[in-house]
């Protein structure tokens, strides 16, 4: 195991077993942001545990994306005292659609760190 951390390994989106593996296979903000690996080209772990698996990371994505929104509407009503309907849309869409690759290569960790214990689990009740 890499001497990483697991949440300098999270940050960095690498595999939750070794460490070590790179779980996505473009940048950021490349043209295939959200393709993950298979398996981890370190370990040989396998990231998408059944057909549709990444689906669930639209659960953690849901809730990412609506943490944003409070945080910004809170923000804007504490810097204007009753900001206009449309300066809130512009705010919102302004920060939340450039943000898009980054929360859904977040969930998509969130997800896979997440089932990570319980792949170990399910290992040892099959073997």
């Amino acid at each position: 195991m890499a001497n990483s951390s697991g949440f300098s390994a999270f940050l960095k989106g690498r595999c939750p077993q070794c460490r070590t593996g790179s779980i996505f296979k473009g940048g950021l903000f490349s043209r295939n942001f959200k393709d993950v690996h298979e398996r981890c080209g370190h370990c040989n772990v396998k990231y998408e545990q059944e057909p549709g698996f990444f689906w669930g990371a639209m659960y953690f994505s849901y809730a990412l994306i609506v943490g944003l929104l409070i945080f910004l509407s809170v923000l804007m009503f504490s810097l204007y005292d009753d900001p206009s309907l449309l300066l809130l849309c512009v705010v919102i869409i302004g920060v939340s659609l450039p943000l898009t690759p980054f929360l859904m290569r977040l969930s998509r960790l969130l997800l896979i760190y997440v089932a990570a214990p319980y792949r170990k689990f399910k290992k040892e009740l099959q073997g």
